[in-house]
This record gives structure tokens, C-alpha cells and sequence, in this order.
């Protein structure tokens, strides 16, 4: 009886044994698997790589990053729309100040009227007006929006500038010629950073170039060529 008890026990103890050793075995696999994984990249094809799990903290940064990216785009269009819209205005405005106030040195003036000066100022309260409909979106999105509105205010004030120099005394004028035409290249040159701004995001959101680039005379040629838009080839 006591001989049958000690094999049965020691029969125990051998299986016990012996599915200890398979399990450390599959765990030493396991572990050398795991670590060859991680020491370099997978050799299976994209096409083997698995998607995220549905609700699983990666499906969901997926989601909002993607989210995150057709806002992106979509706010671009709009602030596109809106600058295509100022460009147009303020363009028309810088060309008939640079009647009044010349950009070259050497041309003479051929002075505005009030009317005249109302005109720019409806025109660029429009032109404000449209900027400001745009939501604002990323900090670089802002940068851009709000040197499009800086620019279409400060030109504002160059008009207010000249109606001011329209009731100066002759003594006074040059002076004030000179401050109008500073307003004038500060307001373009604000406009152009926001214009630069709105290309680059236009083309990292995976969009094409857009060129929406003002210059002092508002003549679309006297834009830099590098800023000009493509020439449509000839058929």
C-alpha cells in the first residue's frame, strides 16, 4: 500500500515536472519572438499590417486627426474665397491711389477727389468685412487672417491719410504724400506675409499653390515672379 502511494506521488511529481519545463519552453520562445520583433522592423507586407480596433484609443486619434485634417482644409477654402475676394478690392484701390500718391519717384500726381476717397472706403470696409467671416482655425491659420485684416485696415487708414492731406495746406502736403505712402507699402507688405502664410498651408494640407499677392500699384504684373500666378500654357 505504502509502495503504491510513493509511485503515485512520485508519478505526480514527474507530470508536475515535466509541464513545468514545457511551460518555461514556450515561455523562452515566447520571449525570443518577441524581443526579435522589437529589435527591428516587421518583414511582413503592408498589406499583413493590422488596422487599429474599432473604439480603440489609436481608432480614435485616427478619427480625429483625419477630422482635424478636412477642417484644416476646408478653413483654408474659406480664407482662400475671402482673400481672392479683399485682393480684388484693395488691388483696385492701390491702383488709383498710386495715381494720387506715385510708387516711382518722378511721376507726377494726379490728385483724388473725396468722392474718390469714399469709394476706396467702401471697397475696403467690404474687404475687411469679408475677412472677418472666416472662422479662425490653427494659430498659422490665424497668422494668416489676421495680416490679411491688418493689411485692409491699415490701407483704410492710408485713405483716411490722404483725405486728411486733400484739406492740408500746399506747405503740408509733402509731408503728408510721404505718410500716406508709407501706410500704403506697410499695408501691402502685411498683406504679402499673410499671403505667403495662406500658400504654404494651402499646399501642406495637400492643396494646390495659392497666389493671392498684392503690390503697391496694385498692377498684377508689378507682383514678384515668384509669387505670380502660373500662365496657362498656349494651345
Amino acid at each position: 500500500m505504502r509502495n503504491s502511494l510513493r509511485r503515485s506521488r512520485k508519478a505526480r511529481v514527474l507530470t508536475v515536472a515535466a509541464a513545468a519545463s514545457v511551460l518555461i519552453a514556450v515561455t523562452v520562445v515566447l520571449t525570443v519572438a518577441l524581443a526579435a520583433g522589437g529589435a527591428g522592423p516587421s518583414e511582413a507586407g503592408p498589406s499583413e499590417a493590422a488596422s487599429p480596433e474599432a473604439g480603440s484609443i489609436e481608432a480614435i486619434a485616427e478619427q480625429l486627426a483625419a477630422g482635424q485634417e478636412r477642417e484644416g482644409a476646408e478653413l483654408n477654402a474659406d480664407l482662400a474665397e475671402a482673400a481672392e475676394e479683399a485682393q480684388g478690392r484693395m488691388a483696385q484701390v492701390l491702383q488709383e491711389l498710386a495715381a494720387a500718391v506715385p510708387v516711382q519717384e518722378g511721376e507726377g500726381p494726379a490728385p483724388a477727389s473725396v468722392s474718390d476717397v469714399d469709394r476706396w472706403n467702401h471697397e475696403l470696409v467690404l474687404a475687411v468685412s469679408a475677412l472677418e467671416t472666416v472662422d479662425e482655425g490653427t494659430s498659422e491659420q490665424t497668422v494668416a487672417r489676421e495680416a490679411f485684416i491688418g493689411a485692409a485696415q491699415l490701407l483704410l487708414s492710408t485713405a483716411a491719410g490722404y483725405e486728411h492731406l486733400l484739406a492740408a495746406p500746399d506747405d503740408e502736403q509733402t509731408v503728408l504724400a510721404s505718410t500716406v505712402a508709407e501706410r500704403r507699402d506697410a499695408a501691402v507688405r502685411l498683406w504679402q506675409a499673410g499671403a505667403a502664410q495662406l500658400d504654404t498651408l494651402a499646399v501642406e494640407s495637400g492643396g494646390s499653390h495659392v497666389h493671392l499677392f498684392l503690390a503697391p500699384d496694385g498692377d498684377p504684373d508689378a507682383v514678384p515672379l515668384e509669387f505670380r500666378e502660373p500662365e496657362e500654357p498656349e494651345e
